[in-house]
């Protein structure tokens, strides 16, 4: 059976690796050292295999630092031997991507660099040779998960010097004896290399294929009696047929075959066949992991996964909305023009909806992300493989990246993910950034999932400062009081401060909030009104003016998403929003999804406009404040009623009822004043009609005139309006009326 690549750079790796099977493999000898060097014979030994083992593949460093600076410290600690046994495992690594993957320059740089960091002899010769030429052109996650296909060569190593000569023996013969071992490895994302293995060692035997996706849809071209007991026996089945009419070296990358198991693949050239779409931008040198993006791609409610497990990708179906191709680099603008002269309505909240999704699947994603999907209990981690592009699927359009799945029969169990990404993961959304969890993910590729802590951890809530001496006098409102307040700020992180008006809400509520900030943070007032909406309150469209001089509309934020912002930006500072008039909304058109985050501060939500995933900070404290004379607190809904604490200010109550008399006191003047507003309110007998003592806190009430003048042109009108067509006789509320009630009880007294 012909197997092996044509041409003479590919028999120069050929050559390398016979000698390399038969002087380390066969006789357990560096195929680098000089034959008299004392270390040769201590190279493929249990003992330095073990010693990788135990430096490098059993103590993974997950810190932000690059591949080789953390290679360096794991191989400081291994004896020469086994840092030369790691320098030819690499080379083996190396010596299968061809140059459009990794050139020359890349490969020998890397080597020399852990040849010095582990005292060992790098490649000469025919073994450098190889280097130049390359076999195949790897995937993605070959590159940047490196770490995962050294870790199998090191288990390769590991399994080959502990085994015994006749195992040895059996395995350098038998190519099925082989296989059967080397996926008998421990270890994931590290398929690509497996692959690669088979055909490096077995050249004869098994094809120039490493994408094990690529070797499904080989498979897939079995006729009855051709399936054999693994993806490999098949394509070998396969190729004695077509090779009546093809001839015995045909590739299966040679455009006239490719075409009958990759219809709608453009043909690749012979040094990138392996690759769907070459990972151009790709740093194969240093992949830098901070810069690499993550993605929850639905499949279509899991029914979707096990075809793109099998396939090696992830797709969206959008085609009826948008009914053309979708390329790179198609801005908003013009998708949305291209479904509208196709006659798709663009006005609905679904076709905003699907815009973005496919905006991001086609334009956000990159090559070398992760991607998540999720199948029931099980969730699969891969990494973008290619670009986006439309493929015919039955009775439509689908447009998809290839992926390579690291973990697609070894599955992650839901129960063994950490609750921040577990909460991710409940979104509905299609396509979803999950960037933040990258360090979980990375976790996943080294073998290591979440546990749950024995002990619950204790979770810090960020303590406001109580209320001061200082406070109270300010505020002229009893430090245990304010005391309170705080503190049911601090427990329920919303509060309203409801009253009528003249009651000092929204002055407490700044007070408060300078109060709470003084040592730190940030705080934001906004006044809602009727017409207020949840695009003014947390983001919408806004008109600006775009590149070309023409307006377009850009997503804007409001005070809530700032502050939110702010918030997160200082998790140890406190940040307040103040509402004002938070009732004379329609609160539910205002908060939308957002209500669901009152309640629910750790879980994410998907935006309306922007579509990211969006959470309150716990940091972020909301105090809102309600007229009661302009719409009871009645009125509210139980969705708000459960999400706020209120606290009731009523003037005819402490300790609003002794702010008056505490301010005339402290300003020397006569009590007259806060005897007047106490009967006032006393004749009214409603606390929502009451009157609040802020109206008569004027140094100049006392002056000739000026309490008559407030009295007729502040609190009269204020009481017509509130009596307004009950029949109310308001003559017992004017301030002759009032007054001549306190005069005659001080009389009788």
């Amino acid at each position: 059976m012909k197997t092996r690549r044509h041409g003479e750079s590919a028999m120069r790796v050929y050559e390398a690796l016979d000698v390399f099977r038969e002087v380390s493999l066969r006789g357990l000898r560096s195929s680098f050292l000089p034959p008299d060097d004392p270390d040769a014979p201590r190279v493929w030994t249990a003992e330095s295999a073990a010693s990788l083992m135990r430096f490098f593949v059993e103590s993974p460093d997950e810190s932000a630092r690059s591949f080789l600076e953390k290679l360096a410290d794991q191989l400081s600690g291994v004896p020469r031997a086994a840092g030369q046994l790691f320098e030819e495992l690499a080379w083996l690594h190396f010596a299968v991507a061809a140059p459009s993957k990794q050139g020359y320059g890349s490969k020998r740089k890397l080597l020399d660099d852990i040849a010095a960091m582990a005292r060992a002899t790098g490649p000469t010769g025919i073994f450098d040779e190889a280097l130049h030429a390359g076999l195949v052109a790897p995937g993605t996650s070959f590159f940047t998960r490196r770490p995962n296909q050294l870790w199998l060569l090191v288990r390769f190593a590991v399994r080959w010097t502990a085994a015994t000569a006749d195992e040895r023996t059996l395995w350098l013969s038998d190519p099925r004896a082989f296989r059967q071992m080397v996926f008998g490895l421990d270890g994931v994302a590290d398929q690509t290399q497996r692959h690669a293995l088979l055909h490096l060692i077995h050249p004869d035997a098994f094809e120039d294929v490493v994408s094990q996706y690529h070797k499904h849809a080989l498979a897939a071209l079995a006729e009855p009696g051709e399936v054999g007991a693994d993806d490999d026996e098949t394509i070998a089945n396969i190729r004695a047929r077509l090779a009546k009419d093809h001839g015995s070296d045909f590739s299966f990358y040679s455009p006239e075959i490719r075409r009958l198991w990759q219809p709608e693949e453009a043909p690749a050239t012979e040094d990138q066949h392996d690759g769907a779409v070459p990972a151009q931008g790709v740093d194969v040198d240093e992949p830098d992991a901070a810069l690499r993006g993550a993605w929850l791609v639905r499949g279509a409610g899991g029914e979707k996964v096990p075809e793109w497990l099998e396939q090696g990708i992830c797709a969206i179906y959008y085609s009826d909305s948008f009914p053309f191709p979708l390329l790179q680099g198609m801005p908003r603008d013009e998708l949305r023009a291209l479904s509208e002269e196709a006659g798709i309505d663009t006005t609905t909240g679904g076709y905003n909806m699907e815009l973005g999704q496919v905006w991001r699947f086609v334009n956000k994603i990159e090559v070398g992300d992760y991607v998540v999907t999720v199948n029931g209990s099980d969730v699969y981690l891969g990494v973008v493989d290619s670009g986006p592009r439309d493929r015919s699927a039955r009775t439509r359009i689908e447009t998809v990246r290839s992926v390579e799945w690291l973990n697609a029969g070894q599955p992650i169990q839901r129960r063994a993910i950490a609750p921040s990404l577990q909460s991710k993961m409940k979104t509905l959304l299609t396509v979803s950034l999950i960037t933040s969890e990258i360090d979980e993910l990375e976790r996943w590729v080294t073998g290591h999932t979440w546990e749950e802590p024995a002990t619950a951890p204790t979770i810090r809530e960020l303590a406001l400062p109580r209320a001061t001496a200082e406070l109270e006098r300010d505020l002229l409102l009893p430090q245990q009081w304010l005391t309170d307040v705080i503190e049911l700020l601090e427990e329920k992180k919303q509060l309203v401060l409801y009253g009528p008006p003249g009651t000092g809400k929204t002055f407490l509520a700044q007070a408060l909030a300078d109060h709470l900030t003084a040592g730190g943070g940030a705080s934001e007032i906004v006044q809602f009104h009727p017409s207020y909406t949840y695009e003014d309150f947390f983001e919408g469209y806004r008109p600006a003016p775009g590149a070309t001089g023409r307006v377009e509309f850009q997503i804007k934020p409001g005070p809530l998403r700032r502050i939110a912002e702010a918030a997160s930006a200082a998790p140890d500072t406190p940040h307040v929003l103040i509402i004002d008039e938070i009732n004379r909304a329609n609160l539910a058109k205002v908060f939308g999804e957002l209500y669901f985050l009152l309640e629910y501060r750790d879980r994410p939500i998907s935006l309306q406009y922007s579509e990211l995933e969006f959470t309150l900070p716990a940091n972020l404290f909301i105090i809102g404040t309600m007229n009661t004379a302009d719409r009871s607190i009645a009125l509210v809904d139980a969705a708000m009623r459960r999400r706020f604490y209120f606290l009731e200010m009523a003037p005819s109550a402490a300790p609003v009822s002794e702010v008056l008399p505490k301010w005339l006191a402290r300003h020397g003047m006569s009590d007259a004043p806060a005897l007047l507003l106490a009967e006032l309110n006393r004749r009214l007998g409603d606390p929502d009609a009451a009157i609040g003592p802020s109206y008569l806190m004027s140094r100049s009430v006392t002056e000739p005139g000026r309490l008559e003048r407030i009295w007729a042109h502040a609190i009269l009108p204020l009481l017509e309006e509130r009596f307004y067509g009950s029949g109310e006789d308001l003559k017992q509320y004017s301030l002759g009326a009032v007054r001549a009630a306190i005069d005659g009880a001080a009389n009788e007294d």
